[in-house]
């Protein structure tokens, strides 16, 4: 994860008493499904690498917590990209054993959680889910959820499969919570007496599709629609490579919260595409409202 300090052209502008920064990224690369068995699929040799080359190593980990979806892989990752920079931390853990050392001086309390609002739904019995398995097989599934699958799973009557509105939803209710979440923060860190230093941290490991749904919405609703198309065009139509993601804080200031979302993917020979924009929290109420 970049420093959001580093990100910012003015950071004397964003004064701020307390933030949160919620890290949300795709599973690194995963072992093979055993007779369809999705859930226990944890990450590869490769993928462990993967995520430990994102973590950091001045991550205060007495303030920050890891969560993935219910599938093993994001939890995985999550922990290794939090925790990664740590010594104890070889890269060669299972989940388990990544879990273990990460809870075993924990008097209360995890280090590494389920978040069910980081995975995808899916009910296998509906046509809808068979056009989905359709886009994801010619590699322009982020491309049809962005433009069709709204509207297709209306006509098609499947209520439960992942929707481009749906997954958009999700990673903005988790937003929400922190965002309500806040004020208490700031009250904690303001109070020198608890000794926290400012920032709390939250490593989000979910899957491709749905951190890039809410980012598209959010592109869209404050750059339009070209602007959206050319950035699902630009994740080739099918989205977050393995551990890609983006940064989302929220930073108390003596005028409210301010977020600040930020995302960069390299382009060889060309400019790399960066989105650094202050959102209106009213977006966000708008997305979940739009996916219900």
């Amino acid at each position: 994860m970049e420093n959001f300090k580093e990100q910012m052209q003015n950071p004397e502008e964003r004064k701020y008493n307390s933030k949160i920064e919620l890290h949300f990224f795709r599973h690194g690369e995963s072992e093979p499904a055993v007779e369809e068995n999705d859930v226990e699929r944890e990450l590869t040799q490769e993928g462990k690498e993967q995520a430990i080359a994102k973590s950091k190593k001045d991550t205060k980990l007495g303030q920050a917590l890891a969560f993935g979806s219910p599938r093993e892989r994001a939890q995985q990752t999550a922990g290794f990209i939090m925790a990664g920079g740590n010594e104890a931390i070889t890269g060669n853990e299972s989940l388990n054993e990544l879990r273990d050392k990460l809870e075993s001086n924990l008097k209360i309390g995890k280090k590494m959680a389920i978040e069910e609002r980081l995975d995808y739904s899916e009910d296998v019995s509906t046509e809808y889910y068979k056009r989905i398995w359709k886009h994801i097989r010619s590699g322009d599934i982020l491309k049809f959820l962005v433009s069709e699958s709204d509207k297709v799973a209306k006509e098609l009557g499947d209520d439960k499969t992942l929707t481009y509105s749906k997954s958009a939803r999700q990673i903005a209710e988790i937003i929400k919570k922190y965002l309500t979440i806040s004020p208490r923060w700031n009250e904690l860190v303001v109070d020198k007496t608890k000794n926290y230093s400012d920032t709390l941290e939250r490593f989000m490991g979910t899957h491709q599709t749905v951190p890039e749904s809410f980012l598209a919405k959010i592109i869209e609703k404050i750059k339009g629609l070209e602007e959206r198309d050319k950035f699902i065009e630009m994740l080739g139509n099918k989205g977050f490579d393995y551990t890609e993601g983006f940064d989302l804080e929220i930073l108390n200031t003596s005028s409210g919260p301010v977020i600040h979302i930020y995302y960069k993917r390299a382009r060889d020979k060309e400019e790399p595409y960066i989105f650094d924009q202050e959102v209106n929290i009213e977006l966000i109420d708008e997305i979940i409202n739009e996916g219900k």
